[in-house]
């Protein structure tokens, strides 16, 4: 997944929660609401230390990693589950409001990396013929459907 595809899931996430809890706001009640809210933008920022905590862990072969930044994002990352763990047990806010959050993200990251897969399949590298004077219609064959 790309830089970009990331940060579109973020935002997107936080584009539909608002509308999303503001419907809940008017059909269930105000801390389901406020839930449903709090739980997606908190699912965006564990979403986000953990795409960061990975970028500083997972390098290029013979590349230098940077073992303090991947420390800083580790315990970023246990403050995100420490926050889950306290609103989990003090239960500010229904059950139900924090699966419809955590939800958000996970539809959206479905629809929009089902979008940029179909759209990277679309657009794959055409074949070239030697001594051809133009593209030909066949695509490059490939063993698989993975990234190449």
């Amino acid at each position: 997944m790309t830089d970009s595809l990331l940060a579109r899931v973020r935002f997107w996430t936080i584009l539909i929660a608002l509308p999303a809890s503001g419907a809940c706001w008017l059909a269930v009640s105000r801390p389901f609401a406020l839930g449903v809210l709090l739980t997606a933008l908190w699912a965006v920022t564990g979403f986000f230390v953990l795409e960061r905590l990975l970028r500083a862990a997972v390098v290029p072969p013979g590349a230098p990693r940077n073992g303090f930044a991947v420390f800083l994002w580790f315990l970023a990352k246990l403050a995100v589950y420490a926050v889950a763990v306290w609103v989990l047990f003090s239960r500010p806010f229904p059950g139900v409001s924090h699966a419809v959050g955590f939800t958000l993200l996970m539809v959206v990251l479905v629809v929009l990396g089902s979008r940029a897969r179909s759209t990277e399949i679309k657009t794959r590298q055409v074949v070239v013929s030697p001594g051809a004077s133009g593209p030909e219609t066949a695509t490059k064959p490939t063993a698989h459907d993975g990234p190449e």
